[in-house]
């Protein structure tokens, strides 16, 4: 359904309060002026708070501001307001990115995909602002300081991956906050962790660590025990995963040469996912839920050196399919958790992982361990581990 082109209040007991002033105001004249404005006197109608007439004293809240309709060619703050809530460049000027912005948006939220903010689109923005800012991205500020700190003097911001350079700034601070997450939720048992840090399947066919068992052994990372150190490893994996894919880069949309268009095949995000990975784990599927409720997920810090093309932000299909690919661009912890999953249940899903191109670099490793010993002095809910692997 095409949104209305104009201003309107947004609930039904203002549009209902106005159609009856207005029809009012035509049959009684001055006199209804006096009932709204001189007199001092509450306004009237059928759902003014306590009846045809509120109690002398107590006034109804003055209807919202209404908000313009935007679309392409527009400019201004209400624009700026539409990409901060998106988490776009906010220049405010509705260009093309930002077109494909509200397109997708709309698409993943199961509303008409006309690239409009009106009435129905403002909605949408406004739960999803509500939603980040009720939110958390699930680490506490300092830690996440904490974390930025040591990323930062760990020195591989400056490593260069064969075939990809240096990855975008924010790519380290992010897997970094993503990993510190992971910890604090396999510690308290959630089930797709469990998976993400269980030991070697045994099963390369299906399971990555087990696929990379050479490559993980050359650098001394041994995963042939559940917990910690096997998740860490597996971080170093997504990591080199997601040079490979994306280039570090979390708004990537599918591969435009490929001819995978529908809602459940169409890759997304710094892995290039998609969502019929979820056929391979029932642990999946909630963690859409639970990140469609709460999307919070370090994209802040995944922004740093990255911004998204309009041919990034275009989503495919409809449905949870399309909810996904928004999710796994606006939400990259979320994709991380998917795709740690998918890589221990599903490992064919990746080329790169199939022709074995992911590279297992131990400065990754190293980082992640400093990572690991920050969460275990910060999280005092934190079960105590043994302390981490560490190469020779």
């Amino acid at each position: 359904m095409f949104e209305v082109r104009s201003a309107e209040f947004p609930t039904q007991q203002n549009r209902e309060f106005s159609d009856w002033t207005s029809k009012s105001k035509s049959a009684f004249g001055g006199l209804f002026s006096v009932f709204l404005s001189g007199s001092g006197a509450d306004p009237v109608g059928p759902r003014a708070g306590g009846g045809w007439m509120a109690k002398r004293g107590r006034r109804s809240p003055a209807p919202p501001i209404a908000r313009p309709t935007l679309e392409k060619g527009d400019s201004g703050p209400a624009v700026a307001k539409v990409q901060r809530i998106l988490g776009l460049p906010a220049d405010g000027d509705f260009g093309p990115v930002t077109d494909a912005g509200v397109r997708g948006f709309q698409g993943a939220s199961g509303i008409s995909k006309d690239g409009i903010v009106g009435p129905q689109t403002w909605g949408k923005l406004d739960a999803l602002k509500a939603k980040m800012a009720a939110g958390s991205d699930g680490i506490s500020d300092s830690l996440a300081a904490q974390i930025d700190a040591v990323v930062t003097n760990s020195g591989i911001e400056s490593f260069s991956w064969p075939d990809r350079g240096r990855a975008p700034v924010g790519y380290y601070h992010g897997m970094a906050k993503v990993f510190a997450l992971s910890m604090i939720r396999y510690r308290r048992g959630d089930p797709a962790l469990l998976i993400m840090g269980e030991a070697e399947t045994g099963n390369a066919s299906k399971d990555a660590l087990t696929w990379y068992h050479a490559e993980f052994a050359a650098e001394e990372m041994p995963n042939d025990v559940a917990g910690i150190d096997t998740l860490r490893h597996l971080f170093v994996m997504l990591i080199g995963l997601g040079m490979r894919e994306s280039s570090g880069n979390h708004w990537e949309g599918r591969d435009t040469s490929a001819s995978n268009t529908s809602a459940d095949t169409a890759e997304a995000g710094l892995f290039q996912t998609s969502w019929n990975i979820r056929s391979c784990s029932s642990t999946i599927p909630p963690l859409l839920t639970e990140f469609w409720a709460d999307p919070n997920g370090f994209r802040p810090s995944f922004d740093r050196g990255v911004s998204p093309t309009a041919s990034n932000l275009d989503n495919f299909g409809r449905g949870q399919g399309t909810q996904y690919q928004w999710l796994a661009k606006f939400s990259p912890a979320f994709h991380a958790l998917v795709t740690g999953v998918g890589t221990r249940r599903l490992r064919r899903h990746w080329g790169p992982i199939n022709r074995r191109e992911v590279d297992i670099v131990g400065r990754v490793d190293d980082l992640l361990i400093s990572v690991q010993n920050l969460v275990d002095a910060n999280d005092e809910s934190c079960v105590r581990p043994d302390p981490p692997h560490r190469r020779s």
